[in-house]
């Protein structure tokens, strides 16, 4: 057994397994569209940004187009470190639940340097659009300086993310009660008595099967789960989606600012209903006498309710528009909100139980639809229509999941 003091070889080789299991858990199908998507989102990045530096660096010279690039390399940079603090704030207030790290002879450096690493892996999403900007900077600056600028970039992302950590852990030991032994080893076992502490009775349910998973659905979004926090959200966005229109501004600015929160509302409800699929524990679920129908309606059930309800509340709202523009304008938003949410109804159960990938996947797929919407307008719909329809194809599969691939 290796000392509590000398883990470092032990850490290397976890890292390289996670890494390896972590690849092998996504399957060839969906790594190509992942890598699709990453591409032609990257492809459309490069493309916005090639035209402000080629008008840049024709009229201020390259080494404006070098300054410029570099500034926004350092705001991806800067993102990424938000990812990765964000991520590793979560992790320390969860306890780490994956693996019961206090239980290991592993010193606490040791072990803090491990979590910090396992959240700043988030930080390379921004990658994607930092190797596009770098791509669009291709004949307009010289090739050493592009160089430069992409080892920096690399060199900020690392370290912005290692400050992100960094913040992240000064904010909770900063919460943490004074009180003996280490601050990491005191901050995981608060956090475990947080968790065991908010676990309340098993609950029983009676009548159809849709309504338990309704009623599942509700107390899992109503008690201190991960499904609550989007759950929130999603209800104060569509909310604001709707006191838009009480605001004293222009009509057009209005309904501009209502589609925008409609849109955002959607995608909320979306990771509301991701994180519910989350929260079903395979094995448990497996055992229960369900079928993909039973799942899908009870989650479809949830969308339907959601448009809905976004559409009678921007009813209320919208009285300024006359009858044909808000009946357009509330059609759009209830189907937006469908659409949308369907979508995550298919990947969390196409997906399960691969949560996390099934969240990235969603935002991916949103984002693609954004900037096809932005290259050409309603052709996002088509994307994300595709998607949807893709999608559903894969839900008889639900059957053929196995554990091992989470």
């Amino acid at each position: 057994m290796p000392r509590p003091d000398d883990c470092s070889a032990a850490f290397r080789a976890l890292r390289r397994a996670l890494l390896s299991r972590r690849l092998a858990a996504v399957g060839g199908l969906l790594r190509v569209e992942l890598l699709a998507i990453g591409a032609l989102t990257g492809a459309f990045i490069a493309w916005q940004a090639r035209l402000p530096l080629d008008h840049l660096a024709h009229d201020a010279g390259p080494w404006a187009a070098v300054r410029a690039l570099a500034l926004l390399l350092g705001a991806c940079a800067l993102a990424g470190g938000v990812l990765a603090g964000a991520r590793h704030r979560r992790r320390l207030a969860g306890g780490a639940p994956e693996l019961p790290w206090l239980a290991l002879p592993v010193a606490a450096t040791a072990l803090a340097r491990h979590l910090a690493w396992e959240s700043g892996l988030h930080a390379l999403w921004t990658a994607v659009p930092a190797v596009a900007l770098l791509a669009a900077a291709l004949g307009l600056v010289p090739a050493w300086a592009l160089a430069l600028l992409a080892a920096g970039a690399a060199a900020a992302l690392a370290g912005c993310a290692r400050l992100g950590c960094a913040l992240a852990w000064a904010l909770a030991v900063r919460r943490l009660p004074e009180g003996p032994g280490e601050p990491l080893r005191r901050l995981l076992s608060a956090a475990m008595l947080r968790g065991r502490a908010a676990r309340l009775p098993t609950p029983r349910w009676t009548g159809s099967t849709w309504r338990a998973l309704l009623d599942k659905d509700l107390r899992l979004s109503w008690r201190p789960t991960p499904a609550r926090g989007p759950a929130v959200t999603w209800l104060a966005i569509t909310v604001l989606a709707a006191a838009v229109w009480l605001a004293p501004v222009e009509r057009p600015l209005a309904g501009m600012l209502s589609a925008a929160l409609v849109l955002a509302a959607a995608a909320a409800l979306g990771d509301w209903l991701l994180a519910l699929a989350c929260c079903d524990p395979f094995a448990a679920l497996r055992g229960l006498p369900l079928g993909p129908r039973a799942v899908w309606g009870a989650r479809a059930t949830w969308v339907a309710a959601g448009a809905l309800a976004t559409a009678a509340l921007l009813a209320l709202a919208a009285r300024g528009l006359d009858s044909g523009a808000r009946a357009t304008f509330l059609v759009w938003c209830a189907g937006a909100t469908l659409a949308v949410g369907l979508l995550a109804v298919h990947y969390g159960m196409t997906l399960f139980p691969r949560g996390a990938a099934a969240r990235r996947l969603f935002g991916l797929m949103l984002g693609l639809a954004l900037a096809a919407s932005l290259m050409i307008p309603l052709f996002g719909w088509l994307v994300l229509l595709a998607a949807l329809v893709h999608s559903a194809r894969r839900l008889p599969r639900w059957w053929r999941l196995e554990e091992r691939e989470c």
